[in-house]
């Protein structure tokens, strides 16, 4: 006689729950790229919606369950409470490092009310803090470039910075940027909601390494240093215009590349 298959409430499934493989949380490394085989380059920098079904999975959950985290949950929890991402900068250009007290203070404002009559009497303090739903943006920092050695053209993503919205304004603005091969291994340790698959899930890593998301080039390196909408001022419809010529370009620079 075969026994049915025990389950237990901690299996939660029709399996029994299986521990996490470690190497499902080990950051691959990036081959090795020889100067010599760096044939042509370009730097984008993109920005993802999160009002995106395709990006839903980067926004929620809005509070953070026991077995999965927003990616800006993952990312604070990472600078302020494991202190495992210290690669932190106010700018792009990864110039102007920013200690995870001065994080604090960008993610927990505190708002004082004062008397009118008498503005040295305090009459409220109040805390306002930065939490997932703020988020409506990211924004990345990327290089594509095409490896000769190995006929392909690849990404490598720098940045990454949350777009937030000012609880008190309603303005949107760049919260701060992580050097991204710093936090790999945070992201590597969470896994992302696969909507079409619950029990093959994504790490964070992975996700950004596969581009599992959608996003709209906002800047192309250029020589006046300008953004998209910069220069393209009449309509939106022209700034996704021109971001979509970018894409379009990069995609046939590479199938250009090949002879036969």
């Amino acid at each position: 006689m075969v026994e049915a298959q025990v389950l237990k409430p901690s299996d939660d499934g029709p399996t029994p729950k299986k521990k996490r493989d470690p190497r499902d949380t080990e950051v691959f490394p990036y081959p090795y790229l020889r100067e010599a085989n760096l044939m042509w380059s370009t730097r984008h920098w993109e920005r993802i919606d999160l009002r995106e079904k395709m990006n839903l999975h980067l926004y929620y959950p809005l509070q953070a369950l026991p077995h999965r985290k927003s990616l800006y949950d993952v990312i604070i929890d990472g600078i302020l409470l494991q202190e495992s991402i210290v690669e932190v900068f106010a700018d792009d250009r990864f110039e102007i490092p920013l200690s995870p007290s001065q994080v604090r203070s960008y993610v927990q404002m505190i708002d004082t009310l004062r008397d009118p009559d008498d503005p040295s009497i305090i009459l409220l303090i109040d805390t306002i803090s930065i939490t997932a739903k703020d988020v409506k943006l990211w924004e990345i920092k990327s290089d594509w470039y095409f490896d000769k050695q190995r006929g392909e053209m690849k990404n490598r993503i720098l940045g990454i910075s949350p777009v937030v919205e000012n609880p008190r304004t309603l303005d949107r603005y760049n919260l701060f940027w992580v050097w991204f091969p710093d936090a790999r291994a945070t992201l590597a340790t969470y896994l992302a909601f696969n909507e079409h698959n619950n029990s093959s899930r994504l790490n964070f890593d992975q996700v950004f390494h596969l581009r599992f998301f959608d996003s709209v080039i906002i800047k192309e390196d250029n020589v006046y240093d300008r953004q998209i909408e910069e220069y393209k001022r009449s309509s939106t419809l022209e700034q996704l215009l021109e971001a979509e010529r970018i894409k379009n370009n990069l995609r046939n620079l590479e199938a250009e590349l090949w002879e036969y």
